[in-house]
């Protein structure tokens, strides 16, 4: 799962590089009602943006699995944090948390990649305009998959039956 994160964030980088080939100076940065745009900036300032906030992300799901040991138990919560947290359940935890996380960062960059394939797509009309309603079907899948997820997450994170 890690490699298709990695693979999905490098789509996002070269979405971003097309991006800055294809936009003009000023781009829409934000969209507000009907698809309108209500903020610009320059296509570098939006670039710079995407960095500041997908390459920590990007980090955050990709060290996932190591994060845990370096944080002090009464700080973290996670389903059955005392079963989980336990020497001997530590591996599989970090196993289990770390694909959990890759593929929630999976989720997370192919709904940056959408929602910046519209951004790229709203900039390149004349008049500038997002579709409204493309940008609704990326949002609720993300959304729906983001309850399906942590749904499968917690159960995931139960205490196993002793016959496990």
């Amino acid at each position: 799962m890690r490699k298709v994160l990695i693979a999905v964030f490098a789509a996002n980088l070269i979405l971003m590089a097309v991006s800055l080939t294809l936009l003009p100076d000023q781009v829409a940065i934000h969209f507000g009602g009907g698809g309108y745009p209500d903020s610009w900036a320059s296509k570098e300032f939006n670039a710079a943006i995407f960095l500041v906030l997908e390459v920590p992300f990007f980090l955050l799901f990709y060290f996932s699995s190591v994060l845990p040991l370096g944080v002090s138990k009464k700080f973290l919560n996670i389903p059955n944090k005392n079963y989980w947290l336990q020497e001997e359940n530590l591996a599989r935890f970090q196993r289990k948390f770390g694909f959990y996380m890759a593929e929630f960062g999976v989720a997370i960059f192919t709904f940056f990649f959408c929602i910046s394939l519209l951004a790229l797509l709203a900039n390149l009309r004349d008049p500038v305009m997002l579709d409204g309603g493309l940008f609704m079907i990326v949002f609720i899948a993300y959304m729906s998959y983001t309850i399906w997820w942590l749904v499968k997450l917690v159960r995931g994170l139960r205490v196993p039956d002793s016959g496990s």
